[in-house]
């Protein structure tokens, strides 16, 4: 369902609105709440408290009480003032701007002289005029007057800090003291024979700060007790009794409460399929799962981790709002509608356990790319970290369990009693994997980053770069070559490029479902350019997980598509014909290792990619390119010594000494192939180019060489030469240390 997103529709944190569809029947309850303040029998001042945690749907529940007084107006005059003590910059203007709303609220008692007799409207006149001088008198006292239940005690409260004064002690003048005295005893009077009720509700009383909690408290309970006054309050008594507590230094917050509030009501908790339900019909209109199984799957999510976190209304608008926005964003890079709900509400109730969820997914990945490892002792500090972040008791339902192991990459549920309730990072198969790829699921290692990030992984495949792999299969080596350049040319922000990603992608296939002439196209073309890639950016030859060893790792799948003609006539072209002279010669000195011909551990059989007599066709073939190479050929390619190692170990040992004998004359040959010659030794301080006599031993006579190479280092005479001849001693006196 891609459309624009439609930012109206996000709620955000205000309350639901009175014409919504009333989902977890708000209204019934309202009615009656409305039906009792407007038929309350009583005159006198009284304070009822609307109590319910947040998120609870106290707002939601105070705005359908206040249409449902609208409604009963006509038959039970009264007038509502909706104070809202936070919008006061000043909290000692707290008294005049309430006294300011209850003059509005009997203007508008006047004003409406055409629904009321003269007797109201004269009333609400001397009410108004009283409201009006009351609160100019408490403007003329600073805007921090206290007054106690009765007339006749009158204190003043400087709200900041100074204490308690009297009003002739504030205003230096005795007959303040009586005028304000009197002013109130009008407002009274004129407020009891108006005989209209006033209703001021207060909401979000605990969003406040404690000192401005017990400001406005004190207020409803002096300034504010004046007849036919009612106030309703909405608050969380909970967190209401601890700022009391804190700001007036009380023992007991709730039993202070209990003294301002008369009588309270509680928000009804809605039952849990209501809330799951309402979620479940909203999250329809605007999002859809894509087939039957995400379908069930998301049924599954709202049953078992809604039920844990949608537990209040303002959790079911929060995981709306997310969705709302997040989902017409993700949807379009195919993203799985269920695993996101999934997250969405974990992230929502629990985001220390969305943060270990996250690092886990990301862990996953690496291990599935080969980048990474994990041993026994992470595996047991991050369980340690999930058991902590999940809290106490989540993991005990198998069943939930098992549904929680699902939704993640090799997290094994664990069946023993009073054992741990998984495994971490077990091993995944590659059906397993590859599903989760094509499905683009939260345990996909392509695609996780698309749920915490809004965008797939930066080494990421995209569908039409895999789909362009195989449709190149189809075509040609060279379609092949160049889809592997062009994955290959930009680079990674971090070592893996997106061939390293589809080449361990291509191993997870099932290659029975190729055609032979793909598998020949795809070995043909590795043949013609992984060279190539080495020359376009370098990477570490000798590491186990690079494009080199990786197509490596899928020559024998591949030729196991292929009938016996096919498999000769392509490992043939291979050697024959490919461009890629070093990774070929890997290739070969693997052979020549697995068969015997080299070394003295020759492998089994199911481990040997050709047979003996394709083996021999590979060493000849091989052997004439080597002799047919030029000394600059041989010292400038990727790798000289593993060149000229496959050319001692296909057999001609002869061959390659006299290639050196005759090419060493000439001395920047001769420091060139020592510099080629070198290999890498890596310890705890660092790594080191060395050059030992034993490696090289078998391809030129050693002997002699440091005397030629102090001569050239000591020829100042030839600067370029002796550099390098100064370097390679240094390596000839590393492989003596390392």
């Amino acid at each position: 369902m891609s459309e624009e997103i439609d930012l109206g529709q996000l709620r955000g944190d205000q309350p639901l609105k009175p014409e919504a569809t009333d989902t977890i029947g708000l209204s019934d309850v309202a009615a009656r709440v409305a039906q009792a303040l407007a038929d309350l029998r009583t005159d006198a001042s009284l304070v009822i408290g609307l109590e319910g945690r947040w998120g609870s749907g106290k707002s939601s529940l105070l705005a359908r009480i206040e249409k449902a007084l609208d409604e009963l107006r006509p038959t039970r005059p009264h007038s509502i003032v909706h104070f809202r003590p936070w919008l006061v910059g000043n909290r000692d203007a707290l008294v005049a701007a309430l006294f300011e709303d209850l003059g509005a609220a009997i203007a508008r008692i006047e004003a409406e002289g055409g629904n009321t007799t003269r007797v109201t409207i004269t009333q609400a006149k001397r009410a108004a005029k009283a409201v009006r001088k009351f609160a100019a008198a408490l403007g003329r006292a600073g805007g921090a007057v206290e007054l106690a239940g009765d007339a006749s005690a009158v204190v003043v409260v400087k709200w900041v800090g100074k204490g308690l004064k009297t009003l002739g002690e504030w205003l230096g003048r005795e007959p303040e003291l009586a005028s304000l005295d009197v002013l109130k005893k009008n407002l009274i009077g004129a407020l009891t024979v108006l005989d209209h009720r006033i209703i001021v509700t207060i909401d979000d009383i605990d969003r406040l700060e404690p000192a401005e909690i017990l400001e406005v408290l004190r207020l409803v309970r002096s300034v504010g007790d004046l007849p036919n006054v009612l106030y309703v309050l909405c608050y969380d008594s909970e967190i209401l009794a601890q700022g009391i507590k804190h700001a007036a230094a009380a023992d007991d917050g709730r039993a202070y409460l209990e003294k301002i509030v008369q009588l309270t009501i509680p928000v009804p908790q809605p039952e849990t399929f209501q809330l799951r339900q309402w979620f479940e019909d909203e999250l329809a209109q605007f999002a859809r799962p894509r087939d039957e199984l995400v379908a069930d799957r998301l049924k599954m999510v709202i049953d078992q981790e809604g039920g844990r976190r949608l537990t209040t209304p303002r959790a079911v608008v929060r995981a709306l709002d997310t969705l709302r926005f997040l989902w017409p964003t993700i949807e379009k890079a195919g993203a799985d509608l269920a695993d996101l709900v999934w997250l969405q509400l974990i992230k929502d109730g629990n985001p220390r356990l969305y943060r270990w969820i996250e690092q886990y997914c990301a862990t996953a990945a690496e291990l599935s790319l080969g980048t990474a490892r994990v041993d026994d002792a992470e595996r047991t500090t991050m369980l340690a970290e999930l058991l902590d972040v999940a809290g106490e008791g989540l993991f005990v339902p198998l069943l939930y369990r098992h549904y929680f192991a699902e939704q993640l990459a090799g997290l094994d549920l664990q069946y023993k009693e009073g054992g741990a309730p998984f495994a971490l990072f077990a091993n995944v198969s590659e059906r397993q994997r590859n599903q989760a790829i094509a499905d683009r699921r939260l345990a996909s290692p392509d695609h996780y980053r698309l749920y915490f990030a809004l965008a797939v992984p930066s080494h990421a495949l995209k569908q039409a770069d895999f789909d362009a792999f195989w449709t190149a299969s189809r075509d040609s080596a060279t379609a092949v070559v160049q889809v592997l350049i062009n994955l290959y040319t930009p680079k990674p922000p971090r070592g893996l490029s997106k061939v390293d990603i589809l080449l361990e992608r291509v191993r997870g296939t099932d290659f029975a479902d190729l055609e032979p002439v793909q598998c020949t196209n795809v070995l043909l073309g590795f043949a013609e350019g992984l060279d190539r890639l080495y020359q376009i950016r370098p990477f570490d030859r000798f590491w186990a997980t690079g494009p080199w060893d990786r197509a490596e790792r899928l020559v024998p799948p591949l030729l196991a598509r292929l009938d016996e003609a096919d498999h000769a006539a392509t490992v043939d072209a291979m050697f024959a014909k490919g461009a890629a002279v070093s990774w070929l010669t890997m290739l070969f000195r693997h052979e020549t290792f697995a068969h015997g011909r080299a070394g003295d551990r020759p492998k089994s059989e199911s481990e040997r990619y050709f047979s003996s007599a394709q083996l021999d066709r590979v060493s000849a073939t091989m052997l004439a390119r080597y002799r047919d190479m030029s000394f600059d050929a041989v010292i400038t390619a990727i790798s000289p010594i593993d060149i000229l190692y496959g050319w001692l170990q296909g057999g001609d040992a002869d061959g390659v000494k006299a290639f050196i004998a005759t090419g060493i004359d000439d001395d920047m040959k001769f420091l060139q192939l020592l510099m080629a010659l070198r290999s890498t030794a890596t310890t705890s301080e660092g790594s080191y180019k060395t050059l030992k006599m034993i490696n090289v031993a078998s391809l030129f006579d050693f002997s002699g060489v440091e005397t030629r190479l102090t001569e050239l280092a000591g020829d100042a005479s030839k600067p370029e030469l002796a550099n390098l001849a100064k370097t390679v001693l240094e390596a000839i006196s590393n492989g003596k240390d390392f």
